[in-house]
């Protein structure tokens, strides 16, 4: 899709509270006023799912819905190589899957399957939420880390609020709802996870309100713990699963660095609200990574150090909630940057 046609408005959020309660020590705290954005092609799709297009008319791996666009591509191997090629797509840029990386994990090939083993609405084969996404939740790589992508809206969103561009926040607040909570839905009630819809809405009606961020801090943090719940309820072990950890961070990266692309183009900012979402899935990453630390270091100390500078080195790309002037890398730059992320992410 070109930079030029894409209509997402993202915002920002502190990240010094990115994990709930426990705020993560690196996690430091963008403009529309439409609420109703479908999930991004990316984010929600998985590789081996030709659901139907939905209102959007995106297919994902099969024929284009009615917008004609197509996403192609086979997903790599269960590690943490993404391999396939991207299909030919209406818009001219198809992505690998980054979700390819959880393919052991489906209940075909005798994972924990959700638990249930049973996919939710908008698995495969099925029909996706809003905008025709389908995700396969009852994966548990999947389910998790769509969890952590609202906290990363949510943390681009109150960044963005507390710097004073509270309108610039809005859309931001709005996408964990509209672009994850649907399309995971089934997935909460097959898990019998609580419904935590009034509380994220509840935070987007209240940062409307506007006045002090400290007026909103307890629907914030509602929202957060919320998220914690249902994120808690992927089995035990696989969550101390360093393998596993580490993949929800490369998914996040790869996102991170999609969207990147998708707000530069010619080297000037063509969609900030895209930059903005890459910089609330790098601040989300990170804080994982802090969190998840001595599960970490007790795997690989010299890595984790490792880890750390080269989670730095990528985020010069993001220096600030609002843009730059211009980027401070091209593509091929942030991708030369994010190299020894991937690298380091996928020793583990």
């Amino acid at each position: 899709m070109s930079n030029s046609t894409r209509t997402k408005l993202w915002v920002g959020v502190g990240a010094s509270v990115l994990l709930g309660s426990s705020a993560a020590s690196w996690a430091d705290p963008l403009v529309s006023d439409d609420l109703t954005q479908g999930p991004d092609s990316l984010m929600l799709a998985h590789a081996e799912q030709g659901g139907e297009g939905g209102e959007a008319g995106h297919q994902e791996g099969g024929e284009g819905g009615e917008g004609g666009h197509q996403k192609g591509g086979e997903g790599g191997e269960a590690g943490h190589q993404e391999g396939g090629e991207g299909g030919e797509g209406g818009e001219g840029r198809a992505a690998a899957d980054p979700f390819s990386v959880f393919a052991y994990l489906n209940a075909s090939a005798g994972g924990e399957g959700g638990e249930s083993g049973e996919g939710g609405e908008g698995g495969e084969g099925g029909e996706g939420g809003e905008a025709g996404h389908g995700i396969d939740a009852s994966n548990p790589g999947i389910y998790y880390t769509n969890l952590a992508m609202m906290k990363g809206h949510l943390a681009i969103a109150r960044e963005l609020y507390q710097e004073g561009a509270q309108t610039a926040s809005q859309p931001h607040f709005g996408h964990p709802l509209e672009e994850h909570y649907e399309p995971l839905e089934s997935a909460f009630e097959t898990r019998g996870v609580r419904s935590f819809e009034d509380r994220l809405r509840a935070l987007v009606d209240q940062a409307r309100e506007g006045g002090d961020w400290r007026e909103h801090a307890d629907a914030y943090q509602a929202a957060l713990q919320a998220i914690d719940v249902a994120m808690q309820d992927v089995d035990a072990e696989l969550r101390d699963d360093v393998a596993f950890q580490s993949r929800v961070q490369l998914v996040l990266l790869r996102q991170a660095k999609h969207e990147y692309e998708e707000a530069v183009d010619n080297g000037q900012f063509v969609n900030v609200p895209e930059y903005q979402d890459g910089r609330g899935f790098m601040l989300t990453a990170r804080a994982l990574l802090e969190q998840q630390a001595e599960l970490f270091r007790a795997s690989d100390e010299t890595t984790l150090e490792e880890l750390k500078a080269a989670y730095d080195d990528a985020m010069a790309a993001w220096p600030s909630a609002e843009a730059p002037q211009a980027p401070v890398m091209s593509h091929g730059e942030l991708s030369s940057s994010t190299f020894k992320l991937e690298s380091l992410l996928g020793r583990y």
